[in-house]
């Protein structure tokens, strides 16, 4: 089932949770690529349901439901045979575009009912991501300055948050969330926002607790992952990244750490290790403080100001995000 139009709530205001009317149509994080070499699958947590990661021997990542269409097995228990899937019940198995390639019983022919779900499957920032719906809107997330230039890497998964992604992505454009709980200081104006498609992105000038002045360029992805380009007084550069996936309760959350990598002496390695580090050290500031919020909010909508004229922005935005939820019964 493929839902284009999204669930509204009752009234004028109010996001629905993510699953009412299907999912929003996003590139999803769904594991680490060091976690998945060539032979190797793991079942992860995905929507309202899980999905199988592999990659087969010819290196390609692929996300599909994880349960076989027989009678149901997960196959992240089965294995890899070349590029298919194999279930570990009856050894069926499953070609990259999920139709069904084999039964070792032997039937004369394979039930064309005998599909797994394949989501559209990237790699980017160190990261698999699986595209919810049948055509991706937008590209796979990346540091938008270095589309064309290979960066150095540190990837990993965060805590569960209680929120569902687009609650997190609204602090990028809730300015009195930054000045008060997180002390920034900014000049920015909300006019200067570009906002195509299933993209957006932004510039902000200043200075953040512990880590000093700073231009930060800010680019959003659908409504679940952002990269930010900071700019540090002195002219060096700090790149951190998140995504985060909808499961139930909340979402699963990634971060990313990245760099130009080190040219291979000494003092380059130990620059590409401190950039790395203050990258890691400005997300985990922020998002301690946010920590106690996200727990415990109830995320409303209903009396915004002047001074949310971004944020009332972006919540428009997400109201309007297409759902879809091809997945429905396949992965749960």
């Amino acid at each position: 089932m493929t839902v284009t139009e999204p669930a509204r709530a009752v009234g004028n205001k109010g996001i629905p949770r993510e699953g009412v009317g299907g999912f929003s149509q996003c590139w999803y994080p769904v594991a680490l690529s060091s976690e998945v070499a060539p032979g190797q699958l793991a079942g992860k947590e995905f929507l309202d349901g899980r999905v199988v990661v592999y990659r087969g021997e010819d290196g390609v990542a692929r996300v599909q439901s994880a349960y076989c269409r027989h009678l149901g097995s997960d196959l992240s228990v089965g294995d890899v045979q070349g590029n298919d899937l194999r279930c570990a019940f009856h050894h069926w198995q499953y070609g990259p575009d999920g139709r069904c390639t084999k039964i070792p019983a032997g039937v004369a022919r394979i039930p064309s009912a005998a599909r797994l779900l394949a989501y559209p499957t990237a790699e980017s920032m160190g990261l698999i991501w699986a595209f919810n719906g049948q055509q991706p809107l937008y590209d796979p997330p990346q540091f938008p300055t270095y589309r064309d230039q290979p960066l150095e890497y540190r990837v990993y998964e965060t805590r569960r948050w209680a929120v569902d992604p687009y609650v997190l992505l609204t602090n990028s454009m809730d300015f009195q969330h930054l000045r008060e709980l997180h002390g920034m200081t900014m000049e920015f104006d909300p006019a200067d926002i570009v906002m195509e498609g299933f993209e957006y992105e932004y510039v902000v000038e200043g200075e953040l607790p512990n880590f000093g002045r700073m231009s930060q360029f800010i680019h959003c992805f659908g409504n679940n992952a952002i990269t930010l380009t900071m700019t540090m007084e002195g002219g060096g550069q700090v790149l951190g990244a998140f995504g985060g996936t909808p499961v139930p309760g909340g979402c699963r959350g990634f971060n990313v750490a990245a760099a130009v990598p080190s040219d291979g002496t000494a003092d380059d390695d130990e620059r590409l290790d401190q950039v790395l580090f203050l990258s890691q050290a400005m997300m985990k500031q922020l998002q301690d403080e946010d920590q106690p919020v996200m727990d415990t909010i109830r995320f409303r909508e209903d009396v915004l100001i002047e001074a949310d004229r971004a944020l009332g922005k972006f919540l428009r935005y997400v109201r309007d995000y297409p759902r879809a939820h091809d997945g429905a019964g396949l992965i749960n």
